[in-house]
């Protein structure tokens, strides 16, 4: 069985889009975030995360 070595340094990293849920379902409603990304020119193609 493969050993890591004793400075082996573990990491671990999440987004919001895979934590927080879509703002359209269980009552959440839209965030901050969700109000901006609708404003024209604000994302790379106009990209909300829908």
């Amino acid at each position: 069985m493969y050993k890591f070595p004793k400075d082996f340094l573990w990491g671990s990293a999440s987004a919001a889009y895979q934590i927080e849920g879509a703002y359209n379902v269980d009552g959440k409603g839209m965030s901050n975030w969700d109000h901006f990304v609708r404003i024209p020119g604000k994302t790379f193609k106009g990209t909300t995360g829908d």
